[in-house]
């Protein structure tokens, strides 16, 4: 449960010292390009590039014909394709763009695998909340879109786990279902808490973020201050600059003080 500490019940495996929390996405480099070639194909299907020598009807009936070859093939804005792209730029501005340092030092956190999942758990859900604001009916956008987001967090944690412990494949297995165990309670009581006043928040920052060992109240309200924040910020973007050309512009943790 989540009043035991998971540094405790992860073992020596997600412990350990040392972890290089800016390691760079695995999937950043793929990713990006099925965005340019995506970026040209909208491009292409929408008319804004024209061959010379080209009426503007000729332009335009080209543009049509490939814009259906595209609805057929996935490429189009729309389509699940693009969403799973989408999903994987959300989850590169965390796990790329979150300066992990500054949470390790400013809540006290040691610079280990689970201190790491603690911090893009907070940021993970905070995408998954925004997406489904796009959605949440079954076949809508937003589901899907967040079920992508979850998806590509997961890969990645299987990644760096695997690394962390390439001698004892059985433990690093059974160390990321009881990760995926709290992730799903961790879900519910941010949900519960964004949904209610500071106070359950803190409550839930607690008792997750903090693992029932933080005697600094400030820090904690530092953090729901923190998470209000970054809550705006996604709300205030359009579906264009969240799913189309994802541009989230996470607030720096050190400009987020707690008035004296």
């Amino acid at each position: 449960m989540l009043c035991t500490r998971a540094a405790a019940r992860l073992g020596s495996v997600f412990t350990t010292s040392g972890l290089v929390a800016q390691q760079t996405y695995t999937h950043r480099v793929a990713a990006a390009a099925a965005v340019r070639f995506t970026h040209q194909c909208r491009l292409c299907s929408t008319g804004v590039v024209d061959s010379p020598g080209k009426t503007t009807k000729q332009t335009a009936e080209d543009g049509s014909i490939l814009k259906r070859v595209l609805n057929k093939v996935g490429f189009t804005p729309n389509t699940k394709a693009r969403l799973k792209v989408t999903s994987h730029l959300l989850y590169e501005s965390v796990a790329d763009k979150i300066n992990y340092v500054a949470f390790f030092r400013d809540f006290n956190l040691p610079n280990t695998f689970n201190s790491w999942f603690l911090v893009t758990e907070l940021h993970v859900w905070l995408l998954m909340m925004r997406s489904m604001a796009e959605g949440s009916e079954t076949g809508e956008d937003g589901r899907f879109l967040r079920n992508c987001i979850v998806e590509a967090m997961w890969g990645d944690v299987n990644t760096r786990a695997k690394k962390l412990g390439a001698n004892n494949p059985s433990q690093t297995r059974r160390q990321i279902e009881t990760l995926s165990e709290q992730f799903q309670a961790a879900l519910i009581a941010y949900d519960e808490g964004i949904m209610s006043d500071d106070r359950v928040l803190a409550s839930a920052l607690w008792r997750r973020f903090f693992e029932m060992d933080c005697d600094d109240y400030t820090q904690i309200e530092r953090l729901v201050k923190y998470v209000r924040i970054q809550a705006l910020m996604l709300d205030s973007l359009s579906r264009d600059q969240f799913i189309t050309k994802p541009n989230v512009a996470w607030h720096d943790l050190d400009k987020c003080k707690v008035d004296a």
